[in-house]
């Protein structure tokens, strides 16, 4: 988000208008299955987009000060989304199925903490199931019965009880964990103490450079500032760690072979934005994957061309 004002001579002002932007609360998609779908090279939030240093210009007529400031913060919360399906012969077969086996679990996690009123049942779909029926040379498709989708959207804010939901969920043959949300509650309030953080940053800089050149600031400055929500879906990346041996094929050999290649485990992992190149960072040794903020801000004051 990119704000550009012209500030008053009161701070208060500025921060009332500035207060008056819109900020969406925005969910933080995070780890389960869809990492998998993920082009983690393109999708990753890059600070580079943003000035990658703190920058200072000054010329005859203008001082620009540029501020930036990160802020890792732990979620408040987590939506978790997991999927299961049922297949039968009949849609009343497939429903008394799978309905039962999600009752069978919300019942569960009550003891983890979750109530029933934490989980949204989503009807995903309801298609018929063909297969083959071979006779002799012939193959003959036919209906075999239906399969009916649902998901289970979990709210909770305790992030211990997120392996506790899944390995109960095993005990109901739900196994697809299709995302985690993480969420803060605060995004106005994190949007406002940045902002303020930044004016104290911008003002120490002006004040210093001015001193250093003997200047003076005249009439009213503007200002320009980007407020980003980075979100740990985009910061997963993956790789495979391994050596591998070289086989030479002897064409000339009447044997032929099938070789068969050893499977490699893909490894994924978090890389959140690098505090490089920020004025100020904000809980630089919080471990927990959360959210990242990163407020940039740039003033731009006249300077008094008579002195």
């Amino acid at each position: 988000m990119k704000t550009q004002v012209q500030l008053t001579h009161g701070k208060s002002k500025l921060l009332i208008a500035l207060l008056l932007l819109t900020i969406s609360n925005g969910l933080a998609q995070i780890s389960g299955n869809q990492v998998y779908g993920n082009n983690n090279y393109n999708s990753n939030y890059n600070a580079e987009v943003l000035p990658n240093h703190s920058t200072v210009a000054i010329n005859d007529n203008v001082l620009t000060v540029s501020v930036k400031i990160l802020l890792n913060k732990k979620a408040d919360g987590f939506v978790m989304t997991l999927g299961l399906n049922e297949e039968d012969e009949t849609v009343a077969g497939c429903s008394k199925k799978i309905n039962a086996r999600i009752a069978g679990f919300i019942e569960k996690i009550k003891s983890v903490g979750v109530k029933k009123e934490q989980v949204y049942i989503d009807f995903i779909s309801q298609t018929k199931i063909y297969d083959f029926s071979v006779n002799e040379d012939t193959a003959k498709q036919i209906e075999k019965g239906f399969e009916i989708k649902k998901n289970l959207i979990i709210t909770t804010t305790n992030v211990s009880s997120l392996e506790k939901i899944i390995a109960l969920a095993s005990e109901f043959e739900i196994h697809d964990v299709i995302k985690v949300a993480y969420y803060n509650n605060d995004t106005d309030t994190i949007h406002t103490s940045l902002f303020e953080e930044a004016l104290v940053l911008a003002e120490a800089k002006k004040v210093r450079y001015m001193k250093a050149f003997g200047k003076r600031i005249i009439g009213t400055p503007t200002a320009t500032e980007e407020f980003a929500t980075v979100f740990p879906k985009t910061q997963y990346k993956t790789y495979q760690a391994f050596e591998t041996a070289e086989i030479e094929t002897n064409y000339n050999n009447r044997n032929p072979y099938l070789k068969k290649i050893a499977r490699k485990n893909k490894t994924f992992y978090y890389d959140g934005i690098s505090s490089a190149g920020f004025d100020k960072v904000m809980h630089p040794d919080q471990t927990e994957v959360g959210i990242q903020y990163v407020m940039t801000f740039t003033m731009h004051y006249k300077i008094d061309t008579s002195i």
